[in-house]
């Protein structure tokens, strides 16, 4: 389990061609983490296969199922692609974002990114024929997109839309994102049990 907070991001260094498996380069300390750690990589829970410390970098790298792949932006990651990564959490640690299990929901579009004079204005595609994206994100409700805990500020029809403080921007590979750009959705869990019951 993870809460959001990102605490660096990694870039790919190796995957194969059928993405079954992907090195990851990353400053982020893995020494506290072992083979068989899960590691939250832009939102998706992941399994650490080996861990190693080569050059004051940490090389870990991770298996990728079919199931993911379908589920995720992982089949459009390329070499140096820049992922958010966060370590599991810990009993005693603070939960300072919400509660993210790295399972993603989906996948969707950014339709705008709107630099404002305190913040960015990301706006993001609602697609109203997957029922559980309709009715599992929530005006002021918790989203994780790329694994980032975020609260959606304004709901439409056809769209959500969240405000990046600047914090979050530079230290997240939002700052290279693009109109057009998919991301990883996770809705927020509690939504999932409300929804199961009714």
């Amino acid at each position: 389990m993870f809460t959001g907070i990102i605490q660096d991001q990694a870039i790919i260094k190796n995957k194969t061609s059928n993405f079954s498996e992907i090195t990851f380069e990353t400053n982020l300390n893995l020494s506290d983490c072992k083979t068989g750690s899960s590691i939250n990589c832009d939102g998706i829970c992941l399994t650490a296969t080996s861990i190693n410390f080569e050059n004051n970098k940490y090389l870990f790298t991770v298996n990728i199922s079919e199931e993911t792949l379908k589920r995720s932006t992982t089949k459009f990651w390329n070499n140096n692609y820049k992922i958010n990564l966060e370590k599991s959490i810990k009993a005693g640690d603070e939960i300072a974002g919400h509660f993210v299990y790295g399972h993603v929901d989906c996948v969707t579009k950014i339709l705008k990114i709107n630099e404002l004079e305190s913040s960015w204005e990301f706006v993001f595609q609602k697609d109203n024929s997957n029922k559980n994206m309709e009715r599992s994100i929530v005006q002021k409700g918790s989203i994780a997109v790329n694994g980032i805990s975020l609260t959606v500020a304004n709901l439409l029809s056809d769209n959500f839309s969240i405000s990046i403080i600047p914090h979050t921007y530079e230290n997240t590979n939002l700052n290279n994102a693009k109109v057009n750009d998919l991301v990883n959705i996770e809705f927020d869990a509690l939504s999932r049990y409300v929804l199961k019951n009714e």
